[in-house]
């Protein structure tokens, strides 16, 4: 038997495994993309927040935030909110307090969309919160918001609008 016959056919002997690995290569299927689980705005949460009142009256705010949402329905989200708030000023120091019903609609998996209304306290005057806001997920236990809200005494027409932001721990 010539050599070139032999060499031929462990050539061919060594060209089949790679026929067939490159065969199977054509007929795999890509993989997916990835698709990270939606944020779970779900359960209770605390957090700081701050910002400051741009009209009615003037200066900042540092406070607390704490609580729980609920999806009622995809994606609707209802909760209640704990607000407490300082407020420095030339004045005198004062505070706020509110509790706020919440209602929201998760707009991406990350992304939930909010109004909110309730009673409380500002300064030693009863008083209620109107607002609207945005929360945005930033990792699976964090988030930040932002919020727009007025503020006035039972009795009256809204008379400040407090800007702010918050960081929301959400613990799961």
């Amino acid at each position: 038997m010539p050599i070139r016959a032999v060499l031929f056919g462990l050539a061919l002997v060594g060209l089949v495994p790679a026929v067939a690995e490159a065969a199977d290569v054509l007929h795999m299927q890509p993989a997916g993309a990835y698709n990270p689980a939606a944020f779970n705005f779900n359960g209770f949460y605390l957090g700081a927040q701050g910002g400051a009142l741009v009209s009615g009256y003037s200066g900042g705010s540092l406070g607390v935030v704490a609580g729980a949402n609920f999806n009622v329905y995809d994606p609707v989200v209802l909760g209640i909110e704990f607000e407490g708030d300082y407020i420095p000023g030339s004045g005198g120091a004062s505070y706020d307090f509110y509790i706020l019903g919440r209602g929201g609609v998760v707009i991406t998996n990350d992304l939930m969309a909010y109004g909110e209304i309730g009673p409380g306290w500002l300064g030693s005057q009863s008083s209620f919160a109107v607002g609207v806001g945005a929360e945005y997920a930033i990792t699976d236990q964090l988030s930040i918001k932002g919020e727009v809200q007025r503020l006035s005494t039972f009795g009256s027409t809204p008379g400040a609008t407090r800007v702010q932001a918050g960081l929301l721990f959400h613990i799961q």
